[in-house]
């Protein structure tokens, strides 16, 4: 038979005191609930941006200190507006308990300065083939390749040619001695590019692909050629270098017939061109 144990004073005030650490929590939890759901906005502060002025970026969250609540803003609705800025590659928006939404951006890098019909200045394009104005930064800060022929500017849209946007991911991934062979590119149905000009040989045509894809391979072997083939021979005067070959590059002498080589592999050791 059992017994029934009898309560203590001590367990009525341990019984007690759970009781009223049960409302105190609940308590609690009610005022932070409320504090977040009435904690005004009061600052927008924005970090990482060089060429999107801080004031366009904070205006593009269409949130106005001392007007809204903080934590009724949504983060993602936030990256999303923000992104809309023709320098801002991605966004990252975090709402602080001082009252500041915080928004750390990185910003687009330009890869090529597209020129227009009258050869002025348009605007630049990233990797990916977005636009960036140029009003934010002078060209001359970036030592990039000019591109003709482009599609004109759109503030949120890539090019459409995805044979263009593989030649920008392709320059934008080169390195850099082949990055600074590149002086002009004339985009079209007969893509071009002209070489950064040397005393010997001045600057070449090279005449590249339209498939997307190739273009990265296309510049690996134009940076072979010109350390093995065109640097060691100044008294050779090319007129043409065409790369739209797998694995050849096709050359035209001034005065004799085209010639085919196989594309080696850049050295290790070449110095910059």
């Amino acid at each position: 038979m059992s017994t029934r144990r009898t309560k203590t004073p001590a367990d009525r005030r341990r019984r007690v005191l759970r009781s009223l650490g049960l409302v105190a929590l609940a308590l609690a939890l009610g005022a932070a609930w409320l504090w977040q759901r009435t904690l005004p906005l009061e600052a927008i502060t924005v970090v990482g941006a060089e060429h999107a002025p801080e004031a366009e970026v904070a205006a593009l969250t269409r949130a106005e200190p001392d007007s809204v609540a903080l934590f009724s803003l949504s983060p993602a609705l936030m990256e999303d507006r923000v992104q809309a800025h023709p320098w801002v590659a991605s966004a990252s928006v975090r709402r602080l308990p001082t009252g500041t939404l915080r928004i750390a951006v990185e910003e687009r890098v330009p890869v090529a300065l597209v020129l227009d019909g009258d050869g002025r200045q348009s605007h630049f394009l990233d990797a990916a083939g977005f636009a960036m104005p140029v009003a934010a930064a002078s060209p001359a800060v970036y030592d990039v390749p000019v591109l003709t022929n482009a599609p004109p500017y759109h503030p949120t849209q890539p090019v459409a040619s995805a044979g263009l946007r593989s030649l920008l991911a392709a320059l934008a991934h080169a390195d850099e001695n082949t990055q600074a062979l590149v002086s002009e590119v004339a985009w079209g149905r007969r893509p071009t590019l002209w070489t950064t000009p040397v005393a010997a040989h001045g600057s070449l045509p090279v005449r590249l692909g339209t498939t997307p894809g190739e273009h990265a391979d296309q510049l690996r072997r134009l940076r072979a050629f010109w350390d093995q083939a065109v640097l060691p021979q100044p008294e050779v005067r090319f007129d043409l270098i065409d790369l739209r070959f797998d694995g050849q590059v096709v050359t035209r002498e001034r005065g004799s017939a085209p010639t085919s080589t196989a594309a080696a592999a850049p050295a290790a050791s070449t110095p910059p061109a």
